[in-house]
């Protein structure tokens, strides 16, 4: 702060000596034309002792009064009192110490969901401060934060809106990132910009890799001294390991999320209910059933299965999995009929199919489709694989094709599982060629579809 002020009292233009005259060959004209560019300005300072102490005093209490408000989230009274910087502090603006005020003032915008504000002020300042540490990774967390409020439908943005925020956020964290590489925070929100908004854990992962390899490397006196970061470092073990089981290496996941639980033993960054959620989830696709329902059972005990239907729908799948519908049976039934999402849909038909209850499973999973206005595919194709169980190929095969339908509408693309299950449906239709020109398209869209090739084999030996 008062390194800035000190900036703003030598003047910029003093510093300019080419071509200046020597004292002594100086006119009084010259003199005068001086005096009348920057002789009252400087000759002011120079007078300004006392204001310039004003200043500053001016300066702290406003910091003072800012640090008040912020530790109660009053981010409307911060705005009140620092934004537009002009009218609220002109002396201060004048003195060219508006970008604390700006900084400030676009910090609580950015808490009050105005991002558009936010932002402008966040580059005003970064126009004279480009690389400041603070701003650039204060814009990034204000465009990240917009993008998260447009997913959560808080505010809208239009796609070629949400592609530029995006891509301010991966620039602003970069440039933070630069400025400081040792860093947790940032490395952290861009991977979840990357995991979350754009949906490419591909390249979330590497950066929650580093946002722990950086904490980790850190002495303790250092970790002591950044104790916020360490929220950051527990956060980013957990979608580090959501990420390495999403890559199918269950035993990375385990690692990464087993130091996740030590690390936040009694300090409580995620619940129990999330972390044991994890755990059992990690244990599945590890294979490991029986671990996988106990850690289930942990997080179904401290869960809401109103709130937290995912809990019951996995300990329904792995009691499944391990072929006990009956229990699977009683924990998806724990979730309240009117809470459930599609996805306990899926399994709850699933489960009735296991059951015998082919009717039920059938009504169930029409009721799913019905609903889901972005995942009716799903629905529609477990229903053409229960319908290709009980040989019913025609159902299987009008299944499949609106699915196929419903995703080409929807995603602009075709709907593999679609596709493939229209061709074996045409294959034990004997509708041969009909069959093979389906299997043909899968191949050109993704030829190495599981059992497809085979699925071909069979196609042409009909032939």
């Amino acid at each position: 702060m008062e390194e800035s002020l000190a900036r703003v009292i030598e003047y910029p233009g003093s510093a300019a000596q080419t071509a200046s005259p020597r004292p002594e060959e100086e006119t009084s004209d010259s003199r005068r034309a001086v005096e009348g560019r920057e002789g009252d300005f400087l000759d002011r300072l120079a007078r300004g002792g006392a204001g310039e102490e004003r200043l500053y005093l001016e300066l702290k209490r406003i910091s003072k009064q800012v640090e008040a408000l912020r530790a109660g989230n009053r981010w409307e009274e911060v705005v009140d009192l620092l934004h537009p910087a002009e009218e609220k502090a002109p002396e201060l603006a004048e003195a060219g110490l508006a970008g604390y005020l700006r900084s400030e003032a676009a910090f609580a915008l950015g808490h009050l969901a105005r991002f558009d504000e936010a932002i402008a002020l966040y580059q005003r300042c970064l126009e004279d401060e480009p690389d400041d540490f603070r701003l650039n990774a204060g814009l990034a967390y204000t465009a990240y934060d917009s993008l998260y409020a447009a997913k959560g439908r808080r505010i809208a943005l239009h796609p070629a809106e949400r592609k530029l925020r995006i891509e301010l956020a991966h620039r602003h964290f970069a440039a933070a990132q630069a400025l400081r590489p040792r860093g947790v925070a940032n490395y952290y929100r861009q991977g979840m910009l990357y995991k979350q908004i754009e949906n490419k854990r591909e390249k979330a992962m590497p950066l929650f890799e580093t946002a722990v390899r950086n904490w980790e490397s850190l002495s303790d006196e250092e970790k002591g001294n950044r104790e916020k970061d360490r929220k950051n470092y527990v956060k980013s073990l957990y979608q580090l390991a959501s990420c390495q089981l999403d890559a199918n290496r269950p035993s990375r996941a385990l690692e990464s999320l087993r130091k996740c639980l030590e690390e936040d033993e009694g300090v409580g960054t995620y619940s129990a209910v999330h972390k044991y959620f994890a755990l059992g989830k990690v244990h599945y696709h590890a294979g490991s059933l029986k671990k996988a329902l106990e850690a289930l059972e942990t997080a179904a005990v401290r869960g809401d299965p109103a709130e937290d239907d995912y809990v019951f729908e996995l300990q329904a799948r792995v009691h499944l999995a391990a072929g006990d519908p009956a229990k699977a049976w009683e924990a998806v039934s724990r979730v309240p009929l009117k809470r459930r999402r599609p996805y306990v849909r899926w399994t709850e038909g699933d489960i009735l199919l296991e059951l015998g209850d082919a009717d039920g499973a059938r009504r169930v999973l029409r009721e799913a489709a019905g609903k889901d206005r972005r995942g009716r595919h799903k629905a529609l194709m477990r229903l053409a694989r229960l319908e290709f169980r009980l040989d019913r190929y025609e159902e299987c095969l009008d299944c499949s094709v609106q699915a196929d339908e419903f995703f080409r509408g929807c995603y602009k693309a075709p709907c593999q599982d679609g596709l493939f299950w229209k061709a074996a449906a045409l294959f034990r239709l004997g509708r041969i060629p009909e069959a093979a020109e389906a299997a043909e398209e899968l191949d050109k869209v993704r030829p190495n579809y599981p059992h497809l090739q085979r699925l071909r084999q069979f196609i042409a030996s009909a032939s």
